[in-house]
């Protein structure tokens, strides 16, 4: 492992591997919040978003 180091700077692959993890958790979130497809909103019921689309259009 120790050669491993010599030839990688421990400092650019811990930004790199924090870049990289912020990249996907970004990624993941954007997807998430983008459709209902892929909510996870379990708090929230179906129902509650009938109601209130119900009482916007009266």
């Amino acid at each position: 492992m120790w050669r491993y180091w010599r030839i990688v700077d421990p400092r650019k692959a811990i930004i790199l591997t924090g870049l990289l993890i912020a990249f996907i958790s970004g990624t993941i979130h954007l997807i998430m919040i983008s459709t209902d497809r892929y909510n996870l909103n379990t708090w929230s019921t179906p129902a509650a978003h009938g109601g209130q689309a119900a009482a916007g259009s009266k």
